[in-house]
């Protein structure tokens, strides 16, 4: 995880590398983005949403008058298609829920051994590698899904107590190559497996708060695909919530078209925490051949208090960023729906089209809630075209072979090599 703050003896460590810096000419694109230089004051308004706040800004924003009364120019007045949900779209979950067969785990355990066969590595494993002759065409399916369809499904059935811990990351690595080959890289460090969970630190109760109150939606920035496979459950609660941005674009489309504006606008400032740039500005919402692409995260736009507060020095948001910011938020809320969890569940999260958030939970005694995060990109034709900023923000991940940043597989949870707290290690890369 990064520091905010950079030390006067050292350089901050660059964001971008000197490869990526020379393929997207960022030193031109930071040039055009200084003539989008905001100043004065800036929005209050927090990672936690407060729905106090918001309402009083609705009510001066509109009060004040003048606001855009359609959509953009080219920009559509409804989406349509299988990726407009609500909550009340799925009456059960056989929808977007796959149990695994006793023939499917037969077959998972002879690509394990398949696999093995080949000694290699296990972040090694690809589908040419993982050989699944029946349960290859359901996945294909279900990456289909994911692309084309309503854009979420659930693999269930994998018992995490039933193989040895490199042997269990195999698998759910080789079912994951289905969906989309390419891992990318979650973190200045490099981490490819981020284990989601509880910071273990008796001493800091108060930052434990934190995790007894619901998440903010958002996306996870910088992955067509996100997968998260359930290793352990909390005592109570966790879950992770899914709403369509599809669904929340038209509700916006109906009522308030001007802050699609304000979500379309490529003058959002992300922070990168520490790195040089400082941050960098791009839009949150795209019309980008013929599909709503959605890309932002809470954090990076106004810190997370009180583990990251938000960089010095940069600016922060404007009155109707604040107000579209928290829109998303509540129109989201009105149409999430809550899937039921299993330990063993992989679930695959088209992140491109949905938001997600991460339900209150509590632990106890040994139920402690563990996911395992893995971003992955499908090369295969099947990822949605990228408008120019999410193309670079892809390849940071995806594509940066540079050897600035290695590749760490972290199988169990490891310490933060700067806090020493056990936990999630790093965060969101963009």
């Amino acid at each position: 995880m990064s520091s905010n703050t950079d030390t006067p003896s050292e350089a901050p460590e660059p964001y971008y590398s000197q490869g990526l810096r020379a393929r997207f000419q960022i030193d031109g694109i930071r040039a055009e983005q200084a003539k989008l230089e905001t100043s004065g004051k800036f929005a209050d308004i927090g990672y936690e949403v407060e729905e106090d706040k918001y309402l009083a800004r609705v009510e001066a924003r509109v009060k004040a008058g003048g606001l855009p009364t359609a959509v953009p120019a080219t920009w559509p007045t409804e989406l349509k298609g299988p990726l407009v949900w609500t909550s009340d779209s799925f009456p059960d979950e056989t929808q977007y829920v796959y149990n695994l067969t006793a023939e499917d785990k037969v077959e998972l355990l002879d690509a394990l051994e398949f696999f093995k066969d080949q000694g290699l590595d296990g972040h090694k494993v690809t589908k040419a590698l993982f050989p699944l002759p029946n349960l290859g065409k359901v996945l294909t399916k279900i990456r289909n899904d994911v692309y084309s369809g309503h854009g979420f499904a659930i693999v269930r059935g994998l018992d995490p107590d039933a193989y040895p811990l490199p042997d269990l990351t195999v698998i759910y690595l080789g079912i994951s190559s289905y969906i989309g080959q390419q891992r990318g890289k979650q973190d200045q460090r490099g981490s490819m497996l981020i284990h989601v969970l509880k910071k273990d630190d008796p001493s800091e109760s108060e930052f434990d708060q934190q995790y007894s109150e619901d998440k903010p939606f958002h996306t996870d920035t910088v992955t067509d695909t996100l997968c998260l496979f359930t290793q352990a459950l909390a005592a109570a609660g966790g879950r992770s919530v899914l709403a369509s941005a599809y669904t929340v674009y038209n509700e916006l489309a109906r009522t308030r078209p001007d802050l699609i504006h304000t979500l379309a606008a490529p003058d959002w400032p992300f922070d990168t925490y520490g790195r040089e740039p400082k941050y960098y500005k791009r839009a949150l919402m795209y019309w980008h051949d013929d599909k709503l692409i959605t890309s932002f995260s809470r954090r990076l736009l106004v810190g997370h208090l009180p583990f990251e507060p938000r960089s010095a020095g940069i600016p922060g948001l404007t009155e109707a960023q604040a107000e579209a910011l928290d829109a998303v938020h509540f129109i989201a809320r009105k149409h999430e729906i809550k899937p039921r969890m299993e330990r063993g569940d992989i679930r695959f999260i088209n992140n491109m089209a949905l938001l997600h958030r991460r339900e209150a939970f509590e632990n106890a005694g040994g139920e402690k809630r563990h996911l395992v995060r893995i971003w992955l990109h499908n090369d295969e034709g099947v990822c949605w075209n990228l408008p120019g900023p999410l193309r670079l923000a892809w390849a940071r991940v995806f594509e940066d072979d540079s050897g600035e940043r290695g590749e760490e597989w972290d199988l169990a949870p490891v310490r933060d090599p700067l806090s020493g707290k056990i936990g999630l290690v790093g965060g969101s890369c963009d």
